[in-house]
């Protein structure tokens, strides 16, 4: 079977001699930058059954997300609900509050189905019992219980239930990945926590543990340094590198097992380390997550070709505004991760990590605006004749006479800050229309509309 890279035309850009010869371990590469046909790629997935990349949704509401209704989040349905990717569930993330922080896109703090929000009750533990808390701070969804019928129930278990009743999507949690391989991942960051330690740079441990969590779930930045063959992590001693790293496990295992880690939960230290994204990037190629039924046969050689879907923080949409994985900082700190890995580690090689956008389907209308896809194919026409070079400047000038044929709905998924609607708006369930000359589109061409239009929509 030829290689996706081969498929794609990117061999090069991800510069394969050297991840082949071991001279990189980590090259990203961001599709959206690149003239490779939306097409392209989804007949080169089609064409290898085993190969399926991750779209990494949160912990949180996504009933009308399923129901092809949820706004700006409806690049999920088209992804998850047409077999292009499946949603890979990251749960380390913050109810919504009063204040910045929280998860106000897929709002875990809350139950939302048909355009309703039903706010939860929720409560921590505050050293005695669990005690109700109110929305003045983000809250760690692994560390909350929510109030249901008079009985409290852990929040990740609440969400992962309802999400497990959807039909059609194939949820996988991040953390199941992890806990299945707990000792190679506690085995890994122990060494990296070693290596860091000899270093002396306070950088290097930001980039393995990038924040601590209380035990009444408000997170923080933390202090971690060493101390002698341990380390203080916010004046909570730990003997050794693996029992930093254990400890780094204990808020992993809460995601897959949240009753039983609250059942521990009155005797574990005040202060529990939490895993970085950084860290966490990384283990999504080297865990094999872009293939959730693995195949038989020997691991990824001689580097690991990992394809990932990111949305607005992790991919964004070149060149107006780029995701996080992409930046020069970004990547020396995944470099400086993986390349000990790599070294120490058999189950490890080298990454090529191919970046997804996947607001390019925000270009894909619902079924209930079929308008919607006669107007875009238009100005998918006009594009393509235009050139890959200028198709943000294309779209901004169509935009200047047409935005207002688009339907409001469809003009809402660019809005800055938006999530999941709870607008008290009964919409009809809906599937995401490929207008006529989508796939022709090359990925850097739907970047440069989508930035277009949040430029003058958001």
């Amino acid at each position: 079977m030829t290689h996706i890279l081969d498929r794609l035309g990117l061999r090069r850009a991800v510069d394969a001699d050297a991840l082949t010869a071991g001279a990189k371990t980590f090259v990203p590469v961001h599709v959206g930058t690149h003239d490779v046909p939306i097409g392209a790629l989804l007949d080169a997935l089609d064409a290898d059954p085993t190969l399926l990349p991750p779209r990494t949704g949160h912990l949180g509401n996504w009933e009308d997300i399923a129901a092809g209704r949820s706004g700006p989040m409806d690049f999920n349905t088209a992804i998850c609900g047409g077999g292009h990717g499946y949603p890979l569930i990251y749960g380390f993330t913050r109810t919504e509050a009063d204040t910045e922080g929280g998860d106000e896109a897929y709002q875990p703090g809350s139950l939302i189905d048909q355009g309703r929000r039903h706010t939860l009750p929720l409560h921590t533990w505050d050293g005695t019992r669990f005690v109700r808390r109110d929305r003045g701070k983000p809250l760690f969804c692994p560390l909350v219980q929510a109030e249901v019928d008079g009985q409290l129930v852990p929040l990740v278990d609440l969400h992962w239930q309802r999400m497990l009743a959807l039909p059609g999507y194939r949820f996988r949690q991040w953390a199941a990945a992890l806990t299945d391989k707990s000792p190679l991942v506690t085995d890994m960051l122990a060494l990296l926590l070693e290596q860091a330690a000899a270093q002396g740079r306070n950088q290097a441990f930001a980039e393995l543990i990038s924040q601590a969590v209380r035990l009444d779930g408000e997170v923080r930045r933390c202090d971690l340094r060493p101390d002698g063959a341990g380390f203080v992590l916010d004046g909570q001693r730990y003997p050794s590198a693996h029992a930093l790293a254990e400890a780094v496990m204990l808020t992993v295992h809460a995601l897959v097992e949240p009753a039983e880690f609250f059942a521990r939960l009155p005797g574990l230290p005040p202060v529990l380390p939490v895993m970085s994204l950084q860290l966490t990037n990384v283990l999504f190629a080297l865990l094999d997550m872009h293939h959730p039924d693995p195949p038989a046969g020997p691991p990824e050689s001689p580097f690991i070709t990992h394809l990932h879907w990111g949305a607005r923080a992790m991919a964004g949409c070149p060149p107006r505004r780029g995701g996080y994985l992409s930046r020069r900082s970004t990547v020396r700190s995944l470099r400086a991760i993986t390349d000990p890995l790599v070294q120490h580690f058999d189950a490890a090689n080298p990454v090529a990590f191919v970046l997804l956008p996947a607001q390019a389907f925000m270009l894909c209308p619902p079924s209930t605006s079929p308008y919607d896809a006669e107007i875009l194919g238009e100005l998918f026409r006009g594009v393509r004749a235009a050139g890959p070079e200028v198709a943000y400047d294309t779209t901004l000038t169509w935009l200047d006479g047409n935005r207002d044929r688009l339907s409001e709905y469809l003009r809402g998924r660019f809005r800055s800050g938006s999530g999941v609607p709870a607008d008290n708006t009964l919409r009809d369930p809906a599937v995401p229309i490929e207008p006529e000359g989508f796939r022709e589109l090359t990925f850097r061409q739907a970047c440069g509309v989508v930035g277009a239009f949040e430029e003058v929509l958001g």
